[in-house]
């Protein structure tokens, strides 16, 4: 893949925590710290022509920030990329979907990857649609596995990148004959915001957008070629810069958030958002776990007190070495815990699964810990979290041998009855990734890492290291503007 400047991301990672999907429209400018201000306002008119003679004329109205992006086309959504926070804004019917810019960025990663076997594949076939190079897809997903198949040359107005004799994009920057540049041209200082725009809106290939990244100026025209299941036999679309109206919807005209492809989530998604925007002391405390498990034990519960010291790590990580003298008591608790299994065969059964986990036997680990699923206390939530991820690891056998369990709508239940255990976010957020829903798996990471009164704990940490793996791989989707330092 293609090898950059891989701290890209660091400072929009910090950023995008304090202004998730928990965010209102209202609140979102001074999460964000600064205010979205002044814009140049522009257009795009956009001449469509269709292999087949069909033509068609469109308009992108348009407003540049000095760190942000907003666009529309007839009655679509606004869009808005926000390079500050690292978040592509969504606004539509009066609700924003915010979504990180590293979600978007690794759903197109994973098409591409999907499709051409991670750029393996020269011909992917699409069905009755036909077959196309791979050249085609790289363009519509903006992401390439090397670099090299399309050739840059220089023009009299600009420059063409082309592809098999094709015109995969040109930039017309206003020089001399050909152009089809009017008199508007882009403030140098919404550099940032006009890469952003035509990597989030066009599709241009990695080497054409290396070759726009390359130059001081921005084009005042462009034009690409587009060959995909909707246009097998190819289309042509050329962009020209107008003045604009301005006037968009600003985000604080959405009346609230709705979580990125919400409806997957039920009722997971509405206590995570509720979890997300509590206030500062709503979130159980480490002594509130060592209470509830001491009220177990004294009821005789010692499974559900077990599970509950289980629970408690996933709230605040693994228990330290020495327990004793800190604030984790609970961690002490299951020690003592521990030794009081031999006269308790729910107990025992509960330390006899955990060594199945750690033996990798997912059948017996299952066994021994699903009675405990249907508990509707934190307890509940530990079993729950175990279960699901056994028959992760298990694989489509484990699935097979137990229909009656479903992991993702265990690892739902979980946040549900204890919405503030970060690991939960994590454990769900890589089902919704594994299943290809990135921006949903994102929001989840996001309402994770906003929970109040929370740090992240190790497994939901590594979505900084996910993060910074995508801006590696996919630079151009999270800072537009920023010259690479090599390719490979």
């Amino acid at each position: 893949m293609r090898a950059l400047v891989p701290l890209l991301i660091a400072a929009a990672a910090g950023a995008a925590q304090a202004q998730g999907p928990e965010t209102a429209p209202a609140d979102y400018e001074t999460a964000r710290g600064a205010p979205f201000g002044e814009a140049q306002a522009v257009a795009w008119d956009i001449l469509v022509a269709s292999a087949d003679g069909a033509a068609g004329l469109n308009r992108v109205e348009v407003e540049l920030g000095a760190d942000w992006v907003a666009w529309r086309s007839g009655a679509d959504p606004v869009q808005r990329v926000d390079l500050r926070a690292g978040r592509l804004l969504r606004q539509d019917a009066g609700a924003l979907r915010n979504i990180a810019l590293p979600a978007e960025a690794r759903r197109r990663l994973d098409i591409y990857a999907g499709l051409s076997r991670a750029g393996s594949l020269e011909e992917i076939p699409f069905g009755q649609a036909g077959r196309f190079h791979r050249v085609w897809l790289e363009a519509a997903m903006g992401v390439a596995a090397r670099s090299g198949d399309v050739t840059v040359r220089e023009t009299s107005y600009g420059f063409e990148a082309v592809f098999d004799n094709t015109i995969v994009f040109s930039a017309d920057y206003g020089d001399e004959g050909g152009s089809l540049c009017g008199d508007a041209r882009i403030d140098p200082s919404r550099r940032a915001a006009a890469l952003a725009l035509i990597r989030h809106a066009v599709p241009v290939h990695p080497d054409a957008f290396d070759a726009l990244q390359a130059r001081d100026r921005l084009p005042c025209a462009f034009s690409y070629t587009v060959f995909s299941p909707d246009s097998p036999a190819g289309r042509f679309e050329s962009w020209i810069l107008r003045a604009g109206r301005g006037g968009l919807p600003a985000l604080a005209d959405a009346a609230d958030s709705r979580l990125p492809d919400g409806e997957l989530f039920g009722d997971a998604g509405d206590a995570a958002l509720a979890a997300a925007r509590s206030a500062p002391g709503t979130a159980p405390e480490p002594a509130d776990f060592f209470s509830e498990v001491q009220r177990l034990r004294a009821t005789g519960d010692l499974a559900g007190a077990f599970l509950t010291t289980i629970q408690e790590t996933h709230h605040f990580g693994p228990c330290p070495e020495q327990a004793i003298g800190s604030i984790r008591l609970a961690c002490a608790e299951a020690s003592s815990l521990a030794q009081a299994s031999l006269g308790d065969p729910a107990l025992a059964q509960i330390l006899s699964g955990l060594a199945a986990v750690r033996q990798r036997n997912h059948s017996q680990a299952i066994a021994a810990l699903a009675p405990h699923v249907r508990r509707q206390d934190r307890a509940g939530a530990a079993a729950r979290i175990i279960v699901a991820n056994e028959l992760v690891s298990w694989g489509r056998e484990g699935l097979d041998a137990r229909p009656d369990l479903d992991p993702a709508a265990l690892l739902g239940e979980a946040l549900v009855l204890d919405p503030y255990a970060p690991d939960v976010y994590w454990h769900l957020g890589r089902r919704y990734l594994a299943a290809g829903a990135p921006h949903a798996a994102w929001s989840l990471f996001d309402l994770g890492r906003a929970l109040p009164d929370r740090a992240p704990t190790p497994l939901l940490e590594q979505v900084d290291a996910m993060e910074g793996q995508i801006a590696e791989l996919a630079p151009d989707w999270i800072q537009p503007d920023s010259p690479r330092e090599s390719a490979q």
